[in-house]
């Protein structure tokens, strides 16, 4: 082999190698190149991801405090409406008790209001050792055997109690069950109920009596307090009804 083909097969076999070699790097390059790109992918789409999460639990979070603000707003409304419709009953009843005419309207406009705007109302008179029932409300004619009821005292529970002691009793399921309802009355344990006594001139003269029953609809949580000042608005206005009578009488009898 003369000097040209030996230096031409080394050009050749060079040439082989860098090729050989080019194409390696290139190969390495493209490789190196594409783990980066995808790299740069997931990095992204993390970043992205990440982004979108946090602008829906942004947008999540501003939906629960939109909604919770219109809950209260909505529940705000709703408790002043109440108030409202509460505070207008009592007047209206308060009302009716000063337009009444006679003992008998006065304890009649007691017990009906008191019935409307809770659920069972009764009216019972002591009598000796026995509490007899003057009307009821809203009492089913298997409670109210016929709205004629007449219990000795002993089984009068807390109507017996407003009587003996001249002070309201209330019944609430949240608190000591020492208190007993009345015998007759057949009401589910989470009901609440409150008796109290008409005063007149120191003496109990009748005792309302007052439970929820079992009724579905909702009541306000105050209905206590505003049947206790119906009926010590009653007493006072069946005190004034009698003495302004006792006045009378003694006009007349006046030569």
């Amino acid at each position: 082999m003369d000097v040209d083909d030996r230096l031409q097969s080394a050009f050749d076999a060079l040439a082989d190698s860098l090729q050989r070699e080019i194409a390696s790097r290139l190969a390495a390059t493209r490789a190196d190149l594409a783990a980066s790109l995808q790299e740069e992918r997931d990095a992204a789409v993390a970043d992205a991801a990440h982004e979108a999460r946090g602008a829906a639990e942004q947008q999540v979070t501003q939906q629960i405090a939109d909604a919770v603000a219109r809950s209260e707003k909505d529940l705000r409304a709703e408790m002043a409406e109440a108030n409202k419709a509460a505070s207008e009953r009592l007047l209206d009843a308060i009302r009716g008790i000063d337009g009444a005419q006679g003992l008998s309207e006065i304890l009649d406009v007691l017990v009906t209001s008191a019935g409307s705007e809770v659920g069972r109302a009764a009216i019972f008179l002591p009598q000796g050792a026995t509490l007899k029932s003057w009307r009821l409300v809203g009492f089913e004619p298997s409670d109210s055997a016929n709205s004629s009821i007449e219990l000795p005292f002993a089984d009068g529970g807390m109507i017996a109690e407003a009587g003996e002691t001249g002070r309201a009793v209330r019944l609430d399921p949240n608190g000591p069950r020492a208190t007993m309802v009345p015998s007759f009355v057949a009401s589910p344990h989470d009901s609440r109920a409150v008796a109290v006594p008409l005063v007149m001139s120191g003496q109990v003269f009748a005792i309302l009596y007052v439970d929820e029953g079992n009724q579905a609809r909702a009541v306000t949580g105050s209905w206590p307090a505003t049947i206790e000042v119906l009926a010590r608005h009653a007493a006072r206005s069946l005190e004034a009804v009698t003495a302004s009578r006792f006045a009378q009488i003694t006009e007349g009898a006046t030569p």
